[in-house]
């Protein structure tokens, strides 16, 4: 199908256009968001009961029914076309599989990238034995944060819609008046500062022996042809537990992120000295994506794509368990953290120049076989975004164990830790690491000691 001019919206915005770069280079897949749907009345979530629930989600966000129209080359500025219908049938998947796991469900999902510029949405769904939904969707039509919309809205329509309800065939018609939330910079300055630009031209041209980074643990090397395949593994920390880390938070004027990010930087340099995998190591380079709603004020109940990175060397201190938890150190992350944010709009500036110098493709690969830039990301979610309707004790559908993960396997961190607050009230974590990012009995032990850990900090 060819797109018309009508059929626009409307062009690419930074963070978009990166997210979209990305794929077109086989550097990344999705995002993908898990979640438990269980119903008061034993039913399950079949054709019937879900298609009537996804008609009403497509009519209230214009998101989904978008495809990207790359550009004539891969340094064009591509575009979101407005899709004339979709066919439920073909975006989702029922199986009955009572061997599935979490982990291979995630999995499987990250390991299917989009097609570009075709008449399928840039979202699926898995349904597996009538409760377990798995979405996957393109990174550039939401952002990390909007998947939790979308199972917000879909159990929102659930608890709202009638199963079986007339006219919610497979065939949705997208409204012809469908928009999107507009990217970063439509709603907040992302202007780059002089010592941010001097900084990325450090980044693009000192040797690296010169740069920060040259001294910090990243996992191994890039590999020289992109792969995406992966390892995905899913934690639960209990809602009991949750409150307990929590409470532990506020007593040190803290919150769960930088608390979580000493966990697992101390964790993973305890391995590395046990290892001796340090020599010459100083820090672990790490990243915590940053919502920027925060200043573009979109809701959390929105789909859009507005996110940035917030870059740290931690030192490499390994976490001793017979020694008390340094939370001297994790309330001095947090202010970094914070103080940081504000700056974090000026990387969307940065990738604006490289996309206007046409150079962006070539930055990314030219990462192949190379020095990852990256060992460690703890990307936190937050709590669930649930309305009053969802928290209603004659509600027809819960919504449980709801767990985030995602790709960018080839240049991205070596170890992705994607943390949400579920909708019960437990936190859950999935550890996701690509082929060869780093050695895989690294990584299960580094899981392992991390579970041992937080158990230990518990008790103290």
């Amino acid at each position: 199908m060819s797109f018309s001019a009508q059929d626009v919206v409307r062009k690419a915005g930074i963070m978009e256009r990166y997210h979209i770069l990305l794929s077109q280079i086989g550097f990344d897949s999705c995002v993908t968001v898990l979640g438990e749907y269980v119903s008061a009345t034993g039913s399950s979530l079949t054709k019937e009961t879900l298609y009537p629930a996804l008609h009403t989600i497509i009519q209230k966000h214009g998101a989904l029914g978008m495809q990207v129209l790359p550009g004539a080359t891969i340094k064009a500025v591509p575009k979101f076309v407005r899709l004339h219908e979709i066919d439920l049938d073909v975006v989702v998947e029922f199986l009955q599989d009572d061997s599935a796991s979490k982990d291979e469900l995630l999995r499987s999902q990250l390991e299917r990238p989009f097609a570009l510029g075709t008449t399928a949405p840039l979202w699926r769904l898995t349904v597996v034995n009538g409760r377990v939904l798995v979405l996957a969707y393109h990174h550039s039509i939401a952002d990390g944060q909007s998947g939790p919309a979308v199972h917000a809205a879909l159990w929102s329509a659930l608890n709202s819609v009638s199963a079986g309800e007339e006219g919610c065939g497979s065939k949705v018609a997208v409204p012809a008046d469908s928009s999107m939330v507009g990217p970063v910079e439509a709603y907040t300055k992302i202007s780059v500062s002089p010592s941010s630009f001097a900084q990325m031209l450090h980044a693009l041209f000192a040797p690296k022996k010169l740069q920060a980074g040259s001294k910090a643990w990243t996992g191994n090397p890039v590999p020289k042809t992109p792969m995406l395949d992966i390892t995905v593994r899913c934690w639960e920390i209990t809602a009991g537990q949750t409150a307990e880390i929590l409470k532990r938070c506020r007593e040190h004027k803290t919150t769960l992120t930088p608390f979580l990010h000493i966990l697992v930087a101390g964790v993973l340099s305890r391995l590395l000295v046990e290892r001796k995998l340090t020599k010459k190591l100083k820090t672990i380079a790490a990243e915590a994506p940053v919502s920027l709603r925060r200043f573009t004020g979109v809701s959390p109940f929105e789909l859009c794509d507005q996110v940035s990175l917030a870059h740290q060397f931690l030192r490499i201190a390994p976490i001793e368990n017979d020694k008390p938890f340094p939370w001297d150190t994790v309330h001095k992350l947090g202010e970094d953290l914070h103080g940081s944010m504000r700056r974090t709009r000026e990387l969307v500036g940065m990738l604006r120049i490289l996309l206007r110098l046409g150079i962006a493709d070539t930055y990314f690969t030219d990462m192949l076989g190379k020095k990852r830039g990256s060992g460690l990301v703890q990307s936190n979610l937050g709590r669930f975004p649930m309305g009053e309707a969802q928290k209603a004790d004659d509600a027809k559908w819960r919504l449980e164990k709801v767990y985030f993960a995602q790709s960018a396997v080839v240049e991205g961190p070596a170890m992705k830790v994607n943390v949400i607050g579920s909708p019960e009230g437990s936190t859950n974590i999935t550890f996701a690491w690509g082929k060869g990012a780093m050695d895989d009995d690294l990584a299960e032990a580094f899981i392992k000691e991390m579970k041992a850990t937080l158990d230990i900090v518990l008790l103290q």
